[in-house]
């Protein structure tokens, strides 16, 4: 029976999509990855390497396949499942970075979002790349420069863009170059704009802001990667108006905190959450304004959310 590796370039319904040396096939699952104990850790994902095996009988859409092994994955974004049908969704698999993307306003900047989406892609692990995008409705780019000063002071590369002026795309264009890449953010933030900017001829569709929340609506349904000439692929992400942490404890979140790496060591306790022990270096940081006092308070907004390390199941 003739086997071939793939890609997992998109999933709908119950048909996985493979990118292959037979080109893209259409796939179906082996039975047991329906048969395991957690069957949601082992069904393959947008960027899982699989082994399929060929169908002899190759229907009119194309080659067709049916998945029969899932390859290792390096890294994983995942989330809360908001459904709560389970307790994570994994975004995609086998990333090299996370693309941010934050609007600076419609809706505005959310920086307590950010450093959810931040903490996820270091855990997963890959890089993340913050990029805060509608930089023509702008009114202040100092403001700007301002708010991202501290992550840029933590090495995270940050662009500034606009899908409608075509400020940023360039260089964000030289960052994709060779990589896989996810583009994650809120609803409305403009990914699918940006991208179709970055890449012309994806074309994926545009959605609005609402006017009565403020917020961004969905557009995007689902995640697909696509691969573009410089090499590497690319893809958009659903957007999101919140992001759970999964795969990080209380005893770990912190470890995820560039700005406290300095400070860490300091701490009186080994087991230091920085949030009520006594002699913490990170709070005593926070106190001389070493460490930035919104990035400390989104931590311990972040702690009161997350498990103790004996109730962590970690997705992979």
């Amino acid at each position: 029976m003739e086997t071939t590796q793939g890609l997992v370039i998109r999933i709908k319904g119950a048909a996985f999509f493979v990118e292959s040396g037979f080109g893209e096939i259409r796939c179906s699952l082996r039975g047991k990855f329906r048969l395991g104990d957690a069957p949601e850790e082992v069904l393959p994902v947008v960027g899982d390497n699989v082994l399929v095996r060929i169908e002899q009988g190759r229907g009119a859409g194309g080659t067709q396949g049916v998945i029969v092994e899932l390859g290792i994955r390096r890294s994983i974004l995942a989330r809360t499942d908001p459904s709560q049908r389970k307790g994570y969704r994994i975004l995609g698999a086998n990333m090299d970075q996370a693309i941010l993307v934050f609007a600076v306003k419609e809706p505005e900047l959310n920086l307590r979002l950010l450093d959810r989406m931040l903490v996820s892609a270091a855990c997963g692990p890959m890089d993340a790349v913050i990029c805060v995008n509608k930089m023509d409705l702008a009114d202040s780019r100092a403001r700007i420069d301002e708010s991202l000063a501290p992550y840029r002071t933590m090495g995270y590369r940050c662009v500034c863009s606009s899908a409608l002026t075509g400020e940023g795309v360039e260089g964000l264009a030289g960052m994709l170059a060779g990589k896989l890449s996810i583009f994650a953010g809120p609803s409305g933030s403009g990914k699918s704009s940006l991208i179709s900017r970055v890449q012309p001829g994806l074309e994926l569709v545009v959605g609005n802001v609402s006017a009565r929340t403020g917020k961004g609506m969905h557009t995007t349904s689902h995640f697909e990667i696509h691969r573009i000439p410089r090499g590497g692929y690319l893809g958009d992400t659903p957007g999101v108006r919140e992001f759970g942490i999964w795969g990080v404890s209380k005893e770990k979140l912190a470890g995820y905190f560039r700005d406290f790496a300095l400070f860490r060591a300091g701490c009186r306790f080994a087991t230091c959450t920085h949030s009520h022990e006594p002699d913490c270096a990170v709070k005593d940081a926070v106190e001389r304004g070493d460490v930035s006092r919104d990035r400390y308070e989104s931590y311990l907004r972040i702690l009161e959310t997350v498990s103790d390390e004996r109730n962590m199941k970690r997705p992979w």
